[in-house]
């Protein structure tokens, strides 16, 4: 009962914590320390009631089937079975139960723990340290964009059950083994003590050891943004016809700016002794790790608002989900690349030369057979990353990929190793890199930076606001990501970062997102800006994919254009090849077509509009007949993006452009055929 303590059960209890949460540590990582705290109350507040209202009924019921060992058997079998079902399966379709039945592999190890007289006290810890081990060492966020779990915690779930399976009936025998000899063999209590210390020691010494030396120690502490009011007015630039000179007046324009607004509340962090780094692309001050101050700058002078800025916690170690293993060459043009006419193109002597474009993705393999030849920084014998690649997660100064997303979508854009394996659209073209995502998660700063890199590249450990050079800025950006409201972005945040791109005349191509069939899915920024060009997903057969998302988006018919987004073939790291599916697949295409586009006749380089209006004008129409339903708008379910085949008319508009399509399926032949016409 709760009045009984006994020090060796208890000790027994911590020592085998231990060993049931070892894997965490070694897979996983701490979050922000606030959000830990308030995680450990809220598991103390799940676990003690279940343990004393609900878990006493199992306890008792189990104990007394000690006596009959086969039904102890078939009864731990059945518990282990659901609680697998339960570990696996998405919680939010089991509800409350599902998450009740991740305590059932307990059931026999506490059932064993009050058979030894230690009170209630040894059930909560061990419940407790079950429970809050994976909330503590495993990013929500991970379950929220993929479904599932990322693989090694779904290894580590599974490895706690099996050692629960052991640990269960091996202290059952021991304890009956010892029952046995009572009469031959008996210790006094300080012994008992002592071994159940030198266990507890032991096991949480190596877990300790563990997650110093082979995990990733430390918090992922969330920082937030402070968010000016005054955002620089780059209406003039559209009266410059110099491109270069169109981009050193934004650039400057913005910084000015910035500089001008930023300056008390900079020298107030200072004072402060607080990190912080201030942007001019967006005019705001992101604030490292420290989010317990948002609200001394919320309501200052100058500021429109301040918001989180959340973290994204690096894991020690990942098992990746691969793309394929595809390396030999296709020996004809890839389906995705003939059904849009990437060869007609070509036939006409147009690959993307004198083109740069640039990427903000996960990173990129520069390695890669097919990407390294067409890096702008390699000039055949040597690298240079200065100016053409930025990380603005860890600052790592030569280009990498740590989820293969990146390295992927490039490949679309102007993948070609020479030896056959042509993946890209316009593979003449040059391309630079920034690093916007950390495990394929980003925030509203890293996506800023990103972007600010891109108007004005700068040397690595240089200052933006002084060191950037537009003459390096790239032609075109590919953007095969989103900000989802828990990665810390509202629907405008990023929107003055997207406008000051193309006001200097950099074109941003953007991924319309995965959130289809339903209407108005178009929601996560930047897709839903008027300044960025979105791109929805079809088959090769040029009809919409269910996945692909849909308009309207604040009134905007979106997405723009639609391209290949099903079973794309590009590079993957490694040097390697893979498939891939989604709007990020689709997106690519389209940069490369503007490559293609703006190669062919440089009087469109920088000249957004045109360039769009030529997209949609030689794109094929794609019009919609069935106007949508209520039902046909608002899916049923998580699942219904898989099942559904019906495309209808959303928002009403049957004809084209529509928010379906978009101006219809991209055609990169006609487009440059047109684009070369006198």
């Amino acid at each position: 009962g709760l009045d009984h303590f006994d020090w060796p059960t208890f000790l027994l209890a911590l020592a085998v914590a231990a060993l049931v949460t070892l894997p965490w540590p070694v897979t996983g990582a701490l979050g922000d320390v606030l959000t830990s705290l308030e995680l450990i109350f809220q598991t103390l507040a799940t676990v003690i009631p279940q343990l004393l209202l609900f878990w006493g009924v199992i306890f008792y019921l189990l104990t007394s089937t000690f006596k009959r060992p086969w039904l102890t058997a078939l009864t731990t079998i059945l518990l282990y079975g659901l609680s697998t079902l339960g570990a696996v399966l998405p919680a939010a379709d089991w509800g409350a139960l599902g998450d009740g039945l991740l305590l059932l592999p307990l059931a026999l190890l506490l059932t064993e723990l009050r058979a030894r007289r230690g009170g209630v006290y040894p059930l909560l810890l061990l419940a407790f340290c079950y429970r809050v081990a994976p909330l503590l060492f495993v990013d929500p966020r991970d379950a929220l964009a993929q479904g599932i779990p990322e693989p090694q915690h779904i290894l580590s779930h599974s490895i706690i059950i099996v050692t629960m399976a052991v640990i269960g009936p091996a202290l059952w025998g021991g304890r009956r083994l010892l029952l046995a000899l009572r009469d031959s063999v008996r210790l006094p209590s300080w012994a008992w003590l002592t071994a159940a210390a030198l266990a507890a020691l032991l096991l949480w010494g190596v877990w300790g050891g563990l997650y110093l030396f082979a995990g990733q120690p430390g918090f992922a502490n969330d920082g937030f943004l402070i968010i000016m009011e005054e955002q620089a007015d780059l209406g003039a630039a559209q009266n410059i016809a110099d491109r270069e000179a169109r981009s050193q007046y934004v650039y400057e324009t913005l910084v000015e700016t910035a500089e001008r607004t930023q300056a008390p509340l900079r020298a107030e962090l200072d004072e402060m002794d607080v990190p912080y780094r201030p942007y001019y692309i967006i005019n705001m001050i992101r604030v490292d790790g420290a989010r317990w101050l948002m609200r001394r700058f919320e309501g200052q002078e100058g500021v429109a608002q301040v918001i989180l800025n959340p973290n994204v916690r690096e894991y020690p170690r990942r098992v990746p989900i691969p793309y394929g293993g595809d390396t030999g060459p296709v020996g004809e043009v890839q389906a995705n690349l003939a059904t849009i006419h990437a060869d007609a193109a070509w036939a006409l002597g147009i690959t993307g030369e004198g083109i740069v474009v640039a990427g903000q993705d996960t990173g990129y393999d520069w390695t890669h057979p097919a990407l390294k030849p067409h890096y702008r920084g390699w000039d055949g014998q040597s690298a240079a990353h200065d100016y053409n690649w930025h990380d603005a997660w860890d600052d790592v100064a030569v280009p990498f990929d740590d989820d293969s997303h990146g390295t992927h979508t490039m490949g679309t854009v102007l993948g070609d190793d020479g030896a056959g394996n042509r993946t890209g659209v316009a593979p003449g073209a040059r391309w630079i890199g920034c690093r916007n995502m950390r495990r394929g998660f980003g925030n509203p700063g890293a996506y800023a930076e990103c972007m600010e890199f891109f108007l004005a590249p700068y040397p690595y450990a240089g200052d933006p606001f002084s060191d950037g050079d537009v003459s390096r800025a790239p032609n075109v950006v590919n953007n095969s990501w989103g900000c989802p409201d828990f990665e810390g972005c509202f629907p405008d945040t990023l929107e003055p970062a997207v406008e000051a791109l193309r006001a200097a005349g950099i074109m941003m191509v953007v991924s319309a997102g995965n959130d289809g069939p339903g209407c108005a899915t178009v929601t996560t920024p930047p897709a839903n800006y008027d300044a960025a060009f979105s791109v929805g997903a079809t088959g090769n057969g040029g009809s919409i994919v269910s996945f692909s998302s849909r308009g309207p988006a604040d009134g905007l018919v979106k997405p723009d254009i639609s391209a290949p987004g099903e079973y794309v073939r590009s590079s993957v790291p490694g040097g390697g090849y893979g498939y891939a599916g989604g709007t990020s697949m689709a997106g690519p295409h389209v940069t490369g077509v503007v490559a293609l586009l703006w190669s062919a006749d440089p009087a469109l380089i920088g000249d957004i509009d045109a360039t769009e209006r030529l997209i949609c004008q030689t794109a094929v129409p794609k019009p919609v007949e069935n106007v949508c339903t209520v039902a046909d708008e608002v899916p049923e379910g998580p699942f219904s993006s898989l099942l559904s085949d019906s495309v209808c008319a959303c928002g009403g508009v049957t004809g084209v452009p529509n928010d379906v399509y978009g101006c219809g399926f991209i055609d990169a032949g006609t487009a440059v055929e047109e684009a070369l016409r006198p």
